[in-house]
């Protein structure tokens, strides 16, 4: 099928695409200049990232068509015990 997408778990050689996938993630007003790519360096975005696939919780799929990752979704388990956990609300 011509227009069909692919789904498969990410390669570890493809884990770099992580932070451009992040990047493209982050939310900017209309109107409101993009910030700088490394913002995705910054602390509290590295968590997202850094070391991925290294934790039992970490699981990630890309979206392929015409042989190119066009996406990704991933999870990364985070608790309160761990050194990166960061409290996003609390309710």
């Amino acid at each position: 099928m011509k227009n069909a997408i692919e789904f498969r778990c990410i390669r570890e050689n493809e884990l770099g695409l992580l932070k451009d996938f992040l990047y493209e993630a982050i939310f900017i007003p209309k109107g409101v200049e993009p910030p700088s790519r490394d913002i995705v360096e910054k602390p509290e975005l590295r968590v997202y990232t850094d070391g991925f696939g290294t934790k039992s919780g970490d699981n990630c799929l890309v979206a392929i068509h015409d042989g190119k990752i066009v996406g990704a979704v991933w999870t990364r388990i985070m608790n309160e015990n761990d050194e990166e956990f960061i409290m996003v609300c609390e309710l």
